[in-house]
């Protein structure tokens, strides 16, 4: 691992709240770059990995009892083991009338209830790949295998969905069990209109790394992100809503799976960790979560939020036939009314690169700033587009990105082959135009001159995919999480970056070197540790398991203490608000877009 910060100067001109700001200067901020190299030469550890996924499982003695009831949960038998408590119901499940309403405590049970299952997945349209042929024309090879593997997992859909998985290390037989856990709160991303935290199995970060592990299911698409209600009103943000009320359950409740409340952790990748992002800043959620870890994404990324919802709320109305005032009627009575296969069918055709059901500005989880923000002298941050999105500044941040985050933008063919300069054209015209309000042209001509390297006589298909990626990477998800961590880092609370450059000994990706988005998950969920998992790889190899394990330590100990530097892996130096720099021809250099 290496350290180093850079500097630079002022962004482009600041687009309105909540908007689309382009890449700042990254200021004093930690860096921890991962790299297989490195991590081989630093790390010569013994791996005693089990060879299979597979894992032994059996009824916990002992019951959990919480404040809506007991629960039992299944021991796996890893070592150190690992006891998991499967669908734990966090809300009432939310059908009939309370369907687009905000989540609502859950009943309690009287009996000891078997917490030993997935609960359902949450209702959705995953992506259609049943024709492998026109699946290729829409996503690279690697991608579609990915698929091919998850969306199995997401069949079992129902509107009753509430639900958590939580994961608790425990000792072997005979040891004192420790008390009061650090927690750590996985958001899963993909989409906001497929997935599940359920694929995400916690068993080797929560045994490896020593914390509570907790994934969850919440609202998606046009029943988690569909603004319902009248102009001015708060309805329509349920998924968000749902992950608070999640938040606020294990508050109060992690005391009894051994968890420490005031030690949570909030972890989110691509659109999950946007969703992460406006938790952090969300005034109903100041006391429930601690930290902070966004992976390949941000609020501030175009596709984050959905800036015109009465758009969305028309389009449904019209499909529906919910009619009514656009600004005045609420369409939930109506919609509550309507069979949930025919509202899964809505179809909402938004721009390319922008998203369609999606979170937006509601003045309760969501607040627009309304007041201007402080001066400079009295805030570092004020002067600074996109700064209340890095505002939580009593919550150490760790965010963390791949070397190609634009993967998914490019299909098959264009990956494998290349694409001509015509090509390349139309993608940056498509992303520029839908992307910001002002100097299109200007904007255009400006990343097409700063991303072609012109020490090449000849342009050929693969250089010129490659920069087209490097845009789209820096654009969409690099800069904006950039200066989110660079804002963050100019107030009380320590920042720190994560850059996973290990390429995967499994992939189909026709592409140089590097990983590409997601390929950092199954490593900090310690897959190579115990062979792979239902939809990750299978063949890791040594180096591999050295990442795995160095990355869970890392991870691990920004949850415990809010630094991931520690014992047996190398420090990346903290700036105390000094830049520092550090030769390395290894170490890429961050994009920052300025005029």
């Amino acid at each position: 691992m290496s350290a180093a910060s850079r500097s630079s100067t002022a962004p482009l001109a600041a687009p309105p709240p909540f908007g689309r700001p382009p890449p700042s200067p990254l200021g004093s901020v930690s860096l921890l770059f991962c790299t297989a190299y490195f991590l081989l030469i630093a790390f010569l550890v013994s791996c005693s990995a089990a060879g299979s996924s597979l894992l032994v499982h059996k009824y916990s003695t002992r019951v959990v009892k919480t404040k809506y009831g007991a629960l039992r949960g299944v021991m796996i038998h890893i070592h150190p083991p690992v006891e998991a408590f499967l669908g734990v119901p966090y809300a009432t499940p939310p059908v009939g009338s309370l369907r687009y309403m905000p989540p609502v405590t859950p009943s309690i049970w009287k009996n000891t209830r078997l917490a030993d299952r997935f609960g359902a997945v949450c209702p959705q349209r995953p992506p259609d790949i049943g024709n492998r042929s026109e699946a290729l024309l829409e996503f690279p090879r690697g991608r579609l295998l990915y698929l091919e593997k998850l969306l199995p997992l997401l069949t079992n859909q129902s509107e009753d969905c509430l639900y958590l998985n939580i994961y608790v290390p425990r000792t072997a037989s005979g040891e004192e069990e420790p008390k009061k856990l650090p927690c750590l709160v996985y958001v899963h991303g993909e989409s906001y209109e497929w997935n599940s935290g359920n694929p995400y199995d916690g068993t080797v970060l929560a045994s490896s790394g020593r914390v509570i592990v907790v994934t969850i299911n919440f609202r998606l698409g046009v029943l988690g992100f569909l603004k319902t209600g009248t102009k001015g009103s708060a309805q329509g943000n349920f998924g968000l809503m749902d992950l608070v009320a999640g938040l606020h359950w294990l508050r109060e409740n992690l005391p009894a799976f051994g968890g420490d409340p005031e030690r949570v952790t909030l972890m989110g990748h691509g659109t999950g960790a946007a969703l992460v992002n406006f938790i952090a800043v969300s005034p109903v959620a100041k006391e429930l979560l601690h930290r902070v870890i966004l992976l390949s994404g941000s609020g501030l990324s175009p596709w984050a939020l959905q800036r015109d919802p009465l758009w969305v709320k028309r389009t449904v109305a019209k499909y529906t036939g919910c009619h009514g005032d656009l600004y005045e009627d609420d369409l939930a009575p109506c919609l509550r009314l309507k069979p949930l296969n025919f509202l899964l069918n809505v179809k909402v055709d938004t721009p390319r690169f922008l998203p369609g059901f999606a979170p937006f500005i509601d003045g309760t989880i969501l607040v627009n700033p309304t007041s201007p923000p402080p001066t400079a002298s009295s805030s570092t941050i004020a002067t600074s587009a996109g700064y209340e999105l890095a505002d939580f500044p009593d919550r150490n941040l760790l965010f963390g990105l791949t070397s190609t985050e634009s993967y998914l933008d490019l299909n098959a063919q264009d990956l494998e082959f290349g694409l001509n300069e015509t090509k390349r054209d139309r993608i940056l015209r498509t992303y520029v135009r839908n992307s910001y309000y002002f100097h299109l042209n200007e904007i255009f001509s400006t990343l097409k001159n700063e991303y072609t390297d012109w020490e090449r006589p000849s342009q050929n298909p693969l250089s010129v995919r490659d920069a087209t990626l490097d845009v789209l990477s820096d654009g969409h998800t690099v800069a904006p999480l950039v200066r989110v961590g660079y804002l963050h880092s100019l107030g009380k609370g320590k920042t720190f970056f994560l850059h996973f450059q290990h390429h995967a000994g499994e992939r189909d990706t026709p592409m140089r070197g590097g990983s590409v988005r997601g390929e950092d998950l199954p490593y900090i969920l310690g897959l190579p540790l115990i062979g792979g998992g239902p939809f990750f790889p299978h063949n890791y190899s040594h180096s591999d398991i050295v990442v795995s394990k160095t990355l869970i330590q890392y991870i691990s100990n920004f949850i415990t203490k809010g630094d991931p530097n520690g014992d047996a892996i190398p420090n990346a130096p903290t700036t105390e608000n000094k830049p520092v720099t550090q030769d390395d021809n290894n170490i890429p250099s961050l994009p920052y877009w300025d005029t």
